[in-house]
């Protein structure tokens, strides 16, 4: 007999990330969707409350503060049967610390890649969002390896306005972003603590993002200054062992055309490579996902997947295995095996 699926309940199915988070669970075949409506436990009601409590797992996909006073009422409300809390927010981000300092820590940051499966005790996950997503990818196994200088990291993103969310903004409506592109939150880009704090090594970055005039997709340009005598074949060759076995990071052979948006438009798939070194010194790192799918919604399953003790890649579209376009690439397609 097939076992029961898992019930993950769905706050916040009317924004971007909830729909496709939605629209994974849908097919599949091992977790059922609850959609529950309502931005606040008092909006929703204590009937709505309940039935999220009988779930297996919560995913918060709600603007941070929202996401804040649902975890807090879920586990006033829990009693002996706590759900698994899986926030899509940045709400908890800056809680869940390193890997190497988080022991008995209950929040777990979930970049399956970096941190791995959550680790027993673990109360909640705080899903990664697209900028730290893509900059962690490209950067933390260099760092890692001693190979660039911490403290002198540029980064540029550049993002589909479907990452700004569903909220009514000036820069959004249509007549500004067709056709155009600005940089935004410039200084002030709330993203930037939670990459320092997760790249570790006292990383320090100088960071400004671009709206771009698409709906999705998400790519960061890194420009790192490397250790004495360091190649950019090393810094290649760096991230190729790093992700060896996990296929759904590639690691091009060059920087191209295969970082285009539209290779990684709808899948899970981390898209890599570096660059020749400039006339100043510096090295660039590039990086491409989809903002939706590995930035939110795919990222999440792929954590669900692993804190039920279920096949990583259950759920989740195939690895990039060259699509036409894409250089011949290495790291991803090593091993073949597909556990985080």
């Amino acid at each position: 007999m097939r076992p029961a699926p898992f019930s993950v309940g769905i706050l916040g199915t009317s924004g971007y990330a909830g729909q496709v988070l939605h629209a994974l669970l849908m097919q599949h075949p091992c977790m059922r969707p609850v959609c529950i409506e309502g931005r606040s436990p008092t909006d929703a009601g204590p009937r709505e409350v309940e039935r999220l409590v009988a779930c297996d797992a919560v995913a918060l996909c709600l603007p941070r503060e929202a996401s804040k006073e649902w975890a807090a009422a879920l586990e006033l409300a829990a009693g002996a049967h706590r759900p698994k809390i899986i926030d899509l927010s940045d709400a908890f981000r800056l809680e869940a610390s390193p890997r190497e300092t988080a022991a008995g820590n209950p929040i777990h940051y979930g970049l399956p890649e970096l941190y791995g499966a959550p680790p027993p005790g673990t109360q909640l996950i705080a899903n990664p969002g697209c900028y730290p997503t893509a900059t962690l990818l490209a950067l933390r196994p260099l760092l890692e390896a001693d190979l660039i200088d911490a403290q002198k990291l540029v980064v540029h993103g550049a993002s589909g306005a479907s990452g700004a969310g569903k909220g009514l903004a000036e820069h959004l409506h249509f007549c500004n972003l067709s056709e155009n592109v600005f940089p935004y939150k410039v200084g002030e880009h709330r993203h930037q603590p939670e990459i320092e704090q997760h790249l570790g090594h006292g990383a320090q970055i100088s960071f400004v993002t671009t709206l771009l005039p698409l709906v999705r997709g998400l790519s960061v340009t890194a420009f790192v200054e490397p250790k004495a005598g360091v190649t950019p074949d090393q810094l290649r060759e760096a991230l190729v062992e790093r992700y060896l076995d996990h296929r759904w990071v590639t690691v091009l052979t060059e920087a191209g055309q295969g970082l285009g948006l539209r290779h990684v438009h709808g899948s899970h798939q981390g898209v890599l490579a570096v660059g020749p070194r400039q006339s100043g010194g510096h090295i660039p790192v590039f990086a491409s996902i989809d903002n939706l799918m590995r930035g939110a919604a795919s990222q999440a399953v792929h954590n669900l997947n692993l804190w039920f003790g279920l096949f990583a890649g259950l759920g989740l579209p195939a690895p990039l295995e060259n699509p036409a376009g894409i250089p011949a690439a290495a790291g991803s397609l090593g091993r073949g095996l597909m556990y985080a």
